[in-house]
């Protein structure tokens, strides 16, 4: 079901709620109308079907859209919108997968129950994009970091002049460079990404890799020697050296012994 406001002239930016919760849209509608009286809400929707139909006819500016509606997703809707997609800020009630997806694309994402200054710097983040008009591929990156359907399975990641489709059994080592990370591939090639080793970290998570030292995460699949030590080191299949820390040296050890 949709609501509607009427037109208006658009002099500040606008937006759309689409959530299957009546007592989450009312909510947001409060806290917009209290902390931001100048985003117009141009409607609501309870639904993935209801939501396209709202975007498209409306064309908001910003969309917050929830997660999990029933049988579907908001990616669903994000995925027949396509590039007419506003720009988005998720809603969510509790943390999932997909909430490290979202944070990897560097998009933003709103716990619920929404707090108020949370969703303060979710939106002025949202008015200085919608101002430079500069989406970026932050939703490709989204939409294809969220297939896990496949046993090889493809990271979209962000790289200078676009996308970079790399297919996750061939990393062996991510390595962290301050707020960037460098990729070592099995074919000995490398490339630096625009996120933290920690958000590589979160997004592998339930795959094969481990965390062996502060600065390093490891393919435990191309992992060819352990050689003792006080923490120890790795000799993996590309050839580099990887040292193990103290600290992290029971849970390699323990992660090896699964694997």
């Amino acid at each position: 079901m949709i609501h509607m406001s009427g037109s208006t002239t658009r002099t500040a930016p606008t937006c759309a709620i689409v959530d299957d919760e009546e007592s989450s849209r009312r909510n947001l509608l409060r806290l917009l109308d209290k902390q931001h009286p100048d985003l117009k809400v141009l409607g609501t929707a309870d639904g993935v079907a209801a939501g396209i139909e709202l975007v498209k006819q409306q064309r908001p500016d910003i969309l917050f859209l929830d997660i999990d509606m029933g049988g579907q997703t908001g990616f669903d809707l994000l995925r027949a919108l396509g590039e007419d997609s506003p720009h988005v800020i998720f809603t969510t009630a509790h943390e999932s997968y997909a909430v490290k997806a979202i944070r990897f694309s560097a998009l933003d994402y709103l716990l619920k129950p929404i707090d108020r200054a949370e969703l303060d710097i979710a939106i002025e983040k949202a008015r200085r994009i919608i101002q430079a008009a500069d989406k970026s591929d932050m939703y490709e990156v989204l939409l294809k970091n969220m297939d896990r359907s496949s046993t090889d399975r493809v990271l979209a990641l962000p790289v200078q002049d676009g996308l970079e489709m790399v297919h996750v059994n061939e990393i062996v080592v991510c390595e962290a460079d301050a707020q960037y990370t460098t990729i070592h591939m099995r074919d000995k090639s490398r490339m630096v990404i625009s996120r933290s080793l920690g958000e590589f970290e979160e997004l592998l998570q339930d795959t094969r890799f481990l965390r062996v030292h502060h600065g390093s995460l490891v393919n435990r699949t191309h992992i060819k020697k352990y050689i003792r030590g006080d923490g120890g080191e790795l000799i993996m299949s590309n050839g580099m050296n990887v040292a193990v820390s103290k600290r992290k040296k029971a849970d390699l050890l323990d992660g090896l012994d699964k694997f």
